[in-house]
């Protein structure tokens, strides 16, 4: 739930626009909240994340890459072949905007040839070795995720409700606008997930 308040001077003074203005920013309040609790979420007053929701092992679905040298193509290829086959249907690469173009940009396989391939014709951001990335801002530098997210859970039964109120400001003569939604979200399928970041030492 987000509520931003606003005087009845400047709502009235205001040109129409405005108001939808308002809702629009409290509407992407709201989803940049259950972003951040996709990635991140608990599990405790909000939804579980893909990280504190997945068991990680190490080699097993958890890998690092090199602390000083840096994510080289064998750490990519070992993340890919990790993710069981059923689920490389529908699997994409998920980073942060730092990540994507720090460590993969110029990345390049055996023979020179790039891994992480743009898409400037599409609305896609483009792929690595075949498969799409998504950029996440709600993922810490040199964390990246590869798998399927169509075993994500996630629901969100009502959507996101916009109501204004004149009556909790009352004496100050305020306006609140609040922007609301219920969501819930929790991996499905843990094995649907392979975990790579940068080693601590």
């Amino acid at each position: 739930m987000k509520v931003l308040s606003i005087s009845v001077k400047v709502q009235s003074m205001s040109i129409a626009a405005f108001e939808s203005y308002l809702v629009e920013e409290l509407t992407n309040c709201v989803m940049a909240c259950i972003a951040d609790a996709l990635v991140n979420g608990t599990g405790t007053a909000q939804g579980t994340g893909v990280l504190s929701g997945v068991t990680w092992t190490e080699d097993t679905n958890a890998f690092t890459f090199d602390k000083t040298v840096g994510l080289t193509y064998a750490d990519v290829v070992k993340v890919v072949a990790a993710l069981a086959r059923g689920y490389a249907n529908g699997a994409c690469w998920a980073m942060n905007n730092a990540t994507l173009y720090n460590l993969f940009y110029g990345l390049v396989d055996k023979n020179d040839r790039p891994i992480f391939i743009a898409d400037p014709k599409s609305e896609e951001i483009g792929k690595i070795l075949g498969f799409p990335v998504v950029v996440d801002d709600y993922l810490e530098t040199d964390t990246i995720i590869f798998g399927n997210f169509n075993y994500m859970g996630y629901n969100m039964p009502e959507g996101i409700t916009i109501e204004a109120s004149r009556e909790s400001s009352f004496k100050s003569g305020r306006i609140d606008y609040r922007a609301m939604a219920i969501a819930d979200c929790k991996p499905i399928v843990t094995e649907a997930f392979i975990k790579l970041t940068r080693a601590a030492s």
